[in-house]
């Protein structure tokens, strides 16, 4: 059983991660020493791993993992790298584009994907169906897509407890199937999320930090809770 303090060190992680896009210079790039760089791509590595624990309820199976998750993890040299060559591999992509600038300033990228089972094949399992009528493949797929988000979140607090920043990115260019074949990402993986990790140590000539514009819509008064009664009759 964990104690209370446990419990109240848990709820401060929790209230203080926060959604933080950290934007650099591609031409100066955040420089993070060789001693620093092992020091928190060990923790990244370890947080990840702790991560797994989040819960899946099926098991999907895939190449001898239980896991509907996988996670791809580019260091900060890669990082600047893709950002050097991002606008000659996307040509079409505005020059105001954001991801140079945070592939320039974060000391790791993770990206995470989750495999469906059934979404998007011609695959059927007949005659299956479950309690309230939907097609049991498209339970499956949505239990290992909540699965993967909860991977996702454990992910989120673990980095902010050891002190570093986090942004959950919905991907633009990383989603695309010719940036999967560049980092070596299967084609039957489906994008999830990319999560920028900001270094505490990083030094940069100028990085901006642009908190995320949904924290202060959240509800003060929590009333997405709802207290459920049942009155036997």
């Amino acid at each position: 059983m964990q104690s209370e303090d446990d419990l109240q060190a848990l709820s401060r992680v929790i209230k203080a991660r926060k959604t933080l896009k950290v934007l650099g210079d591609v031409e100066h790039a955040v420089e993070i020493s060789e001693e620093n760089a092992s020091r928190y791509n060990r923790k990244v590595i370890e947080s990840i791993e702790t991560a797994g624990w989040a819960p899946f309820h099926y098991n999907r199976g895939h190449n001898g993992l239980a896991e509907p998750w996988r996670a791809h993890v580019i260091w900060h040299e890669d990082c600047r790298i893709i950002a050097g060559h991002f606008h000659d591999w996307f040509p079409d992509v505005k020059a105001s584009n954001k991801l140079p600038a945070m592939l320039s300033a974060c000391g790791a990228l993770v990206i995470v994907t989750w495999l469906p089972q059934f979404r998007g094949k011609d695959q059927q399992l007949e005659g299956f169906q479950n309690s309230i009528g939907l097609p049991k493949q498209t339970t499956i797929d949505d239990e290992h897509l909540a699965a993967s988000a909860a991977m996702v979140q454990n992910l989120l607090l673990l980095l902010t407890a050891s002190s570093m920043g986090t942004y959950w990115s919905s991907g633009g260019q990383f989603r695309t199937s010719a940036m999967f074949d560049r980092l070596g990402i299967s084609q039957g993986e489906s994008f999830l999320g990319g999560v920028f990790v900001e270094y505490p140590c990083s030094v940069g000539e100028s990085i901006e930090r642009v908190c995320g514009k949904q924290r202060s819509n959240r509800s003060q008064d929590h009333a997405w809770l709802r207290e459920v009664r049942l009155n036997e009759s």
